[in-house]
């Protein structure tokens, strides 16, 4: 059983980081999107298209294999401490984020100006809640 759980562990990680990258690539496109050639643009686009497809099955891949971890390794959530729901909300806030952003970026690529700003400024609260997450579970954890 201790393999299958290092496993999980190892996807559950893998799965972060891919996820993590949007948090930090994010809201270094949207800045340079402002002033970019729409051809520049479009392959702007293509890249955060390309990170949102790797994220949304790397955040599945999380959801999946958090609770596994949890259940398998500590039994459930009966020892769950004060950092462990810190870590919590700030994944609540990275999926509304993440979810309000791609719906923004969508707009952004038909041509919303405000809803490129608005994308960005998400980005931006995902890479935020994701620094929280990895302190949370630090302190969870150890």
């Amino acid at each position: 059983m201790e393999v299958v759980i290092n496993l999980l562990i190892w996807a559950h990680i893998l799965a972060f980081i891919a996820g993590g990258s949007n948090s930090v690539v994010g809201p270094v496109i949207g800045a340079r999107m402002h002033g970019a050639s729409p051809e520049v643009s479009a392959g702007y686009f293509a890249v955060m298209n390309r990170l949102g497809q790797i994220g949304r099955v790397a955040m599945i891949v999380l959801l999946v294999t958090g609770p596994l971890i949890m259940f398998l390794r500590y039994g459930g959530l009966g020892g769950a401490n004060i950092w462990f729901w810190v870590k919590m909300a700030l994944i609540v806030v990275m999926l509304a984020s993440i979810i309000f952003g791609g719906i923004q970026s969508k707009k952004a690529q038909a041509g919303d100006a405000q809803a490129g700003t608005r994308a960005h400024a998400a980005h931006r609260i995902t890479g935020l809640a994701f620094v929280g997450v990895i302190l949370a579970a630090v302190l969870a954890f150890n």
